[in-house]
């Protein structure tokens, strides 16, 4: 896996020479799997810090749940309005800027107006689940700020996606060349071209076998060195296999971290969007040692 390292203005965002963790905090009620987790604005910044000291490369913070309307997840989430997705992650942004300096962190949101406040309250990426309709001003926005974006694979929104999605015969042709479209406006926005992540968008629109060959076609999705964002951490289609509960898929969304890294080997830094932020660090830490011939020299 090559090694790249994103110099966002004082702090550093470290890919390489295996995989590097993305931590999700999600300050929701009604996230799918950990709603509510995080009660208070304290617990959440406590949890942030957590999971920067235990080695997480960027700290998520979102506070709007994207569960998408269908057959896994029911009705969906609703949406929240502007002002209580503010109150939700600005002062825990906030807080975790305070409490370390170092740790890039990002901002989970559809909205230009949250992800304005977001960087001003010290945020460095901007997670956008709905990538491939990115609202020209946020583009702007991101472009301006010197700031990195996540543009994640969702045709639609999390409401409609079951109903508008609709692939070929193969799926990862048609979400790489919907990446390709999106990454196209990234850049023609004048963002520069290593601050364009793409994520397949697992679980959003897509059946459980098109997720399964999203991820054994990783490595098909965008150029060679662009970063990968990969979110398979305790999806539906994880479940399909196990019929286990969110909450207990730590097994399966650890073999989907290990089947990305073998994807992406020697071609594109990848990022691991994770919900069991420790337990990954460690698994991610033990491929290092065992591929030290990589990048030698690397923590």
């Amino acid at each position: 896996m090559t090694s790249l390292v994103l110099h966002l203005g004082s702090r550093e965002l470290r890919f390489g020479p295996v995989a590097s963790v993305m931590a999700i905090l999600n300050v929701t009620p009604d996230s799918f799997s950990d709603g509510g987790a995080h009660a208070t604005t304290a617990d959440a910044v406590a949890a942030g810090l957590r999971f920067a000291d235990a080695g997480a490369a960027i700290v998520d913070v979102g506070g709007e749940s994207t569960r998408p309307r269908g057959v896994a997840y029911g009705e969906g989430a609703p949406e929240v309005s502007p002002a209580e997705e503010i109150a939700r992650v600005v002062p825990v942004i906030s807080g975790i800027r305070a409490g370390n300096a170092s740790v890039p962190i990002s901002v989970d949101t559809r909205r230009t107006e949250i992800a304005r406040r977001a960087l001003d309250a010290g945020a460095d990426v901007v997670n956008l689940v709905t990538g491939l309709d990115p609202p020209d001003d946020l583009l702007d926005l991101v472009a301006e700020r010197g700031a990195a974006i996540v543009l994640n694979h969702m045709r639609g929104v999390p409401s409609t996606t079951f109903e508008v999605s609709r692939f070929g015969p193969d799926v990862v042709a048609d979400v790489a060349e919907d990446l390709a479209r999106a990454r196209r406006r990234g850049l023609v926005a004048g963002i520069r071209p290593d601050r364009i992540l793409l994520d397949p968008g697992l679980g959003f629109g897509k059946t459980p076998e098109q997720n399964f060959a999203l991820l054994a076609g990783l490595a098909s999705l965008g150029p060679d060195g662009v970063p990968i964002v990969l979110g398979a951490s305790r999806k539906a289609f994880l479940g399909t296999l196990s019929g286990r509960p969110p909450s207990d898929r730590l097994p399966e969304s650890l073999a989907a971290c290990a089947v990305a890294e073998e994807k992406l080997r020697d071609r594109n830094p990848l990022l691991l969007r994770v919900h069991d932020v420790e337990e990954t660090v460690r698994f991610v830490r033990v491929l290092r040692k065992g591929f030290p011939d990589r990048h030698p020299g690397f923590p």
